[in-house]
C-alpha cells in the first residue's frame, strides 16, 4: 500500500513536471512567434521585464542648470510675412527662444495670464501652458525646451512653437534665417485599438551632429522623413551620438559648448522628431576614438575604454549631454555592439533597455534577467540601396515566425530620395516612393505589422 502510494506521488510529480515544461515550450515558442498583444500600444507578455528598474545614476548637468544669452543676428519669417529682425531671442541649451506675446500676436491668438495661468486661444484652439507641459483642445503634451521667464515675459522655443501652432521651422543657416510655415502632415489614423501577431521596430543610426547632418537642407529632410512615419503611424527610434568628433578635419561638434544655428537646428530636429513618434537613445558618446572619425570608429571593446572607470565615464557624459540639452533617451546602444561582457554589465546598471544583441545566436529579443532586454537588429541594414532593399521588403514580406523584425537605417541614404521647396509659403515635398525607408514602410503597412518603442516591450 505504502509502495503504491509513494508510485502514485512520483507519476503524480512526473506528470505535473512534464505539464510544466511543456507549458514552459509552448510559452516559450508562443512569444518567439510574436503571439503578442498591443492593447492601447503597451505590449504584454511573461517573457519581458517589469517596469521596476531605476537607473541609480543623477546626472551631472541638468537643463535647468543651463544658461540663457541673448541672440541679436537671426531672422525670422513667419508666414511670409517678411523677415524679421528685430525680434527680441534667447538662447538655452541649442534652442531659440522669442517672446510668447509675439508670436501669439503674428498669430491671431490671444494671450491670458490672469488668474496664474498661461492660456491661449483663438476661434478654433485653445492652449493651457505652464513651465514644462501644454493642453492642446484637451490633449496633453510635453514642451521639448520649456516655457522660460526672462524678466517677467514668457519666450517659447521654436521647437515648441512648431508643436503647439501646427508649424514646420525650415533653417537657412548661411543667411541666419528660420521659417516658419504651415504643418501639412497627415495625422495618423487613431492607434488606441487591438493588435495582435506582428511587431516591428524602426531605427535611424548613427546620428550626430556631423557630415551630411550639419546641412540645413538635409535636416530638414530629415524631419520630412520623421512626417512621412508619423503619418503613417510607424514609431521609431534614432540613435544619436551626442559629440560628433572627426579628428582629420579639426572637427569636434560638442553640443554643450559650440552654441550656432547649425547645432538649434540639429537640436530641432531631435525635438520635432520625438513630437513625432519618435524616441531617442545613446549610441556612445563620439562613437570613436584615436584618430578614428565618429561612426567609424570604436567607442566600446575589450581593447578600448575597457577599464570599468572608463566606461562608466562614456556612459555618464552621453547622459549629461541628453540631461543638458532636456533630450528624454529610452535605451543605449554600443558602438557597433563592441561591448564586452563586462560592459554590458555596466551599461545595463544605467539602462534597462540595450537595443543590440545579447549574442548573435539569438534572432529575437532576450531577457537575462527581471529587469533587463536586448533588443536585436535581426534584419540588418541598407548598406546598398540597389540590393539591401529587395532583400529587406522581401524577408518583411515572408515574416520569419523566429525572427524579430527589427533593423537600422542609416538617414543619409533617403536624403538622396527627397527634394522640397518652400514656393507659396508651404512645403513642397517631392518625396521618390522608390527610396528605400518608403519601400519598407509600405511593406510594413501591407503586413499589417505595428511598430512599437523599445520601451513599449515591457510589463506594466
Amino acid at each position: 500500500m505504502q509502495r503504491n502510494a509513494k508510485l502514485s506521488l512520483f507519476s503524480f510529480l512526473a506528470i505535473a513536471l512534464s505539464v510544466f515544461i511543456l507549458y514552459q515550450v509552448l510559452s516559450y515558442f508562443n512569444f518567439f512567434r510574436k503571439n503578442l498583444t498591443i492593447i492601447n500600444k503597451t505590449l504584454y507578455s511573461s517573457m519581458l521585464p517589469e517596469e521596476k528598474f531605476k537607473s541609480t545614476y543623477t546626472p551631472k548637468i541638468k537643463f535647468s542648470d543651463k544658461p540663457v544669452t541673448k541672440v541679436n543676428d537671426v531672422t525670422l519669417n513667419i508666414l511670409n510675412t517678411g523677415n524679421l529682425t528685430n525680434v527680441p531671442m534667447l538662447l538655452k541649451a541649442q534652442r531659440y527662444y522669442i517672446p510668447l506675446t509675439f508670436i501669439c500676436s503674428k498669430l491671431n491668438y490671444t494671450l491670458d495670464t490672469s488668474n496664474n495661468s498661461i492660456s491661449i486661444y483663438n476661434d478654433s484652439n485653445k492652449i493651457f501652458l505652464n513651465e514644462t507641459t501644454y493642453e492642446k483642445n484637451s490633449i496633453k503634451g510635453t514642451l521639448r525646451g520649456n516655457l522660460l521667464n526672462n524678466n517677467g515675459s514668457y519666450y517659447i522655443s521654436i521647437s515648441d512653437i512648431e508643436e503647439i501652432f501646427d508649424l514646420f521651422a525650415v533653417f537657412d543657416f548661411q543667411n541666419k534665417k528660420i521659417n516658419l510655415i504651415p504643418n501639412d502632415v497627415k495625422e495618423p489614423e487613431d492607434s488606441a485599438i487591438l493588435y495582435s501577431d506582428k511587431i516591428g521596430l524602426i531605427r535611424f543610426e548613427d546620428f550626430g551632429c556631423g557630415y551630411t547632418n550639419v546641412v540645413d537642407k538635409n535636416q530638414t529632410k530629415i524631419k520630412i522623413m520623421a512626417n512621412l512615419l508619423f503619418s503613417q503611424g510607424l514609431k521609431f527610434h534614432i540613435s544619436w551620438i551626442p559629440r560628433f568628433v572627426v579628428p582629420s578635419a579639426n572637427f569636434d561638434n560638442d553640443l554643450l559648448t559650440n552654441d550656432n544655428i547649425v547645432n538649434v537646428g540639429f537640436v530641432d530636429v531631435l525635438d520635432y522628431a520625438l513630437n513625432k513618434g519618435g524616441e531617442i537613445g545613446l549610441h556612445g558618446y563620439t562613437h570613436q576614438s584615436g584618430n578614428d572619425s565618429s561612426g567609424t570608429g570604436e567607442e566600446m571593446s575589450k581593447d578600448v575604454n575597457s577599464t570599468e572607470a572608463e566606461t562608466r565615464a562614456v556612459i555618464e557624459k552621453g547622459i549629461d549631454t541628453a540631461s543638458a540639452l532636456n533630450i528624454p533617451i529610452s535605451y543605449y546602444e554600443s558602438p557597433h555592439y563592441r561591448d564586452t561582457e563586462q560592459q554590458k554589465k555596466i551599461i545595463s546598471e544605467y539602462f534597462q533597455f540595450i537595443y543590440e544583441p545579447y549574442d548573435y545566436t539569438k534572432k529575437n529579443i532576450y531577457k537575462p534577467d527581471d529587469s533587463h532586454l536586448f533588443v536585436p537588429t535581426p534584419l540588418g541594414r541598407i548598406a546598398d540601396p540597389s540590393t539591401d532593399t529587395t532583400r529587406m521588403v522581401n524577408t518583411i514580406n515572408e515574416g520569419d515566425a523566429d525572427t524579430l523584425n527589427s533593423f537600422y537605417y542609416h538617414p543619409s541614404i533617403e536624403i538622396d530620395y527627397i527634394n522640397f521647396n518652400l514656393n507659396g509659403n508651404k512645403l513642397n515635398v517631392n518625396y521618390d516612393t522608390r527610396s528605400p525607408l518608403q519601400q519598407i514602410v509600405k511593406a510594413l503597412k501591407d503586413n499589417d505589422y505595428t511598430t512599437v518603442h523599445i520601451d513599449n516591450l515591457i510589463n506594466k
